[in-house]
């Protein structure tokens, strides 16, 4: 896998992502427009994950804080066309990469539904540690849904990598 900031003609691709069924209750949508928005904005990059050898679009995901005096990035959205085949969690690796050592920033962090384990678990795995719960923050249909704040800092980033790098993960 790969990334490359994306393009204006990478919105079809994300549209058709987040109208998908199974990522409603999980991801925000934006449209055409928002997109465009956030493309041009020098606070916010999108970055598309393709496939190695087709070069086909296989995810994206899109950051902001890029401007911020506190070194925090925030991941707004990440979604792979295809959950499941740890795609997931190479495209958050290539993230805390560019995050930590091309952007230099202090703190990477997140939120996530309180009731997407999947995608906890991943944040988990590449290092991201719970800080708190956003109780009830969001209207989805008739009821409300809470979030999990995660983050993780510049020295966590850089512990683990030295770990990784000695083989002792």
């Amino acid at each position: 896998m790969r990334s490359r900031t994306a393009r204006p003609e990478d919105i079809d691709f994300f549209l058709a992502q987040e109208t998908r069924a199974e990522f409603q209750n999980f991801i925000f949508s934006s449209s055409r427009e928002q997109h465009q928005q956030y493309l041009d904005s020098q606070d916010c990059q999108y970055f598309i994950f393709q496939n190695d050898e087709t070069e086909a679009a296989i995810g994206y995901a899109i950051l902001s804080g890029l401007t911020s005096p506190h070194s925090n990035i925030c991941l707004v959205r990440i979604v792979m066309a295809k959950p499941g085949q740890g795609y997931g969690k190479q495209a958050l690796r290539l993230l805390l990469d560019w995050v930590f050592t091309e952007y230099k920033a202090h703190r990477f962090w997140l939120d996530v539904f309180e009731d997407n384990h999947r995608a906890r678990h991943v944040y988990q795995s590449v290092g991201f540690r719970e800080e708190g719960l956003l109780r009830e923050v969001v209207k989805q249909q008739d009821k409300y849904a809470s979030q999990i704040v995660m983050s993780i800092l510049e020295q966590e980033y850089f512990n683990c990598e030295e770990r990784g790098a000695r083989g002792e993960e």
